[in-house]
């Protein structure tokens, strides 16, 4: 789902670009910009670039200087998501740079003959501006002092600093924070506000105390775990063992298809599936998702984007619903259908308002007649704040099951909206990784146990 308060390290993208994922058009504001972002071409000067020169030379073994200290440091960000310990980004170009080209190139489908020549570089802008797994998967190996190349200074930093030191920083909390969610930082040597985010970020991660400036303490554990494979990855909510996702067209990049047996088997238990929004979407990948989610042995939920950008049409977007989803099979009486979901929140035209024409008597007019067509009453996705500040914390859907975003690290359990005494599905990150997808995807954790889910879907 959307959904429109994204993970905070999300928002410090810039230009971030890699894969094209086709129209934006169907998902909220926060998510369609991020995913954008994501999704773009990538060129030599793309936001992982680290600092030293943009000039891309062929090289081979012998030969040194910026490019080649490049060229290590852009291999670094580009194959530790594969478990591969850096290389030493020292300006030599040796044997151990050479093996790892071929690394590198083994995983971007090229000729593996350790040259940077025209086309490893370009597959290089890529990969190291939006690291991903590849076969075959590396080993832990010796940590290396030098992985970024450009000093080895460790002065107290924070906002507002500049020069190499902070190329530095920025650079190894690239190579500390993992790629998937936290899309790397531009490498320009300003200590900004991004930069000062991520640092709270790694500290939040490094059990540090997280002020966002960069002292001994931070600057020991950010040189440890950008030296050898350690990631820092947004946390689980811990005591909630049922796994779920929430997927739309964005996890189908250039039309890639979702692995759903490859999904379950890691131990994700549920699906919510995007299926319309409002009276114009209906989503492309609907058709194949919800029957094969089903059938791989997952739990699964259409869901709906409520839109109120004109008139009440609470009414004419359940139709909507009722008759995409009746096309694949789902009735919310077989085993396996979750039943049916609202996603109600913001609008998602870019500028976060209140839903123009949204009413809880046009809300209930959708949820009344999807309740009506499957003998399920809804779940409702939204956020305490969006029902505070558009609904007038309306307790109207007290009486609803809830899933709620909030992805916050800080908290144990998303915050209720009044008059509701629980949760059933927590959306705690927009930016999970699985192998099984060619991008990141909101995940949740359900409120109950496994024989509690099987019950709710009719198993």
């Amino acid at each position: 789902m959307s959904r429109s308060r994204l993970h905070q390290g999300l928002t410090l993208i810039g230009v971030l670009i890699t894969l094209s994922l086709g129209t934006a058009a169907a998902l909220p504001a926060a998510e369609t910009q991020t995913q954008q972002a994501l999704t773009q071409t990538v060129t030599a000067t793309a936001t992982a670039v680290c600092g030293h020169t943009t000039a891309q030379p062929e090289l081979r073994r012998g030969a040194t200087g910026l490019p080649t200290r490049e060229a290590q440091c852009r291999l670094n960000l580009a194959t530790k998501a594969s478990a591969y310990t850096p290389i030493a980004a020292d300006g030599t170009f040796g044997l151990a740079t050479e093996e790892r080209v071929r690394v590198f190139q083994r995983c971007a489908g090229l000729a593996d003959d350790g040259v940077l020549g025209p086309l490893t570089w370009e597959a290089l802008n890529t990969w190291s501006a939006a690291p991903k797994p590849c076969a075959p998967r590396g080993t832990a190996g010796t940590a290396q002092a030098t992985v970024c190349g450009h000093t080895d200074a460790r002065p107290d930093l924070r906002r507002g600093a500049n020069g190499a030191e902070v190329k530095e920083l920025q650079c190894r909390l690239n190579l500390a924070m993992s790629p998937g969610h936290y899309p790397p930082l531009v490498i320009d040597g300003d200590f900004g506000g991004g930069t000062e985010n991520r640092v709270v970020q790694f500290q939040l991660c490094a059990n540090l105390g997280a002020d966002g400036i960069v002292g001994r303490n931070t600057w020991t554990k950010l040189v440890d775990w950008s030296s050898r494979n350690t990631y820092c990855t947004p946390p689980r909510p811990a005591g909630y063992p049922v796994d779920g996702v929430d997927t739309s067209a964005y996890q189908h990049p250039g039309g890639a298809p979702i692995d759903w047996k490859a999904l379950r088997t890691s131990g994700v238990e549920f699906a919510t599936i995007r299926a319309t929004r409002g009276l114009n979407v209906i989503d492309a990948h609907l058709a194949t998702d919800l029957p094969a989610a089903r059938a791989a042995g997952l739990a699964v939920a259409p869901y709906h984007f409520y839109t109120a950008a004109t008139a009440p049409t609470g009414s004419e977007q359940a139709d909507r619903f009722i008759a995409a989803v009746r096309t694949t099979g789902y009735t919310g009486q077989r085993a396996g259908d979750l039943p049916p979901v609202l996603d109600l929140e913001r609008m998602d035209d870019g500028t976060g308002r209140c839903p123009v024409y949204g009413t809880v008597a046009d809300v209930r007019a959708w949820l009344d007649k999807v309740e009506a067509a499957f003998g399920r009453k809804p779940v409702i996705y939204t956020q305490k704040s969006f029902l505070d500040d558009c609904m007038g914390s309306t307790t109207a859907f007290s009486g609803y099951a809830l899933q709620l975003a909030d992805y916050r690290q800080s908290i144990t359990e998303p915050p209720l909206p009044n008059g509701s005494t629980t949760w059933l599905m927590w959306q705690y990150t927009a930016s999970a990784l699985h192998d099984a997808m060619k991008a990141p995807v909101t995940a949740d954790v359900f409120n109950g146990t496994q024989a509690d889910l099987d019950r709710l879907a009719n198993r």
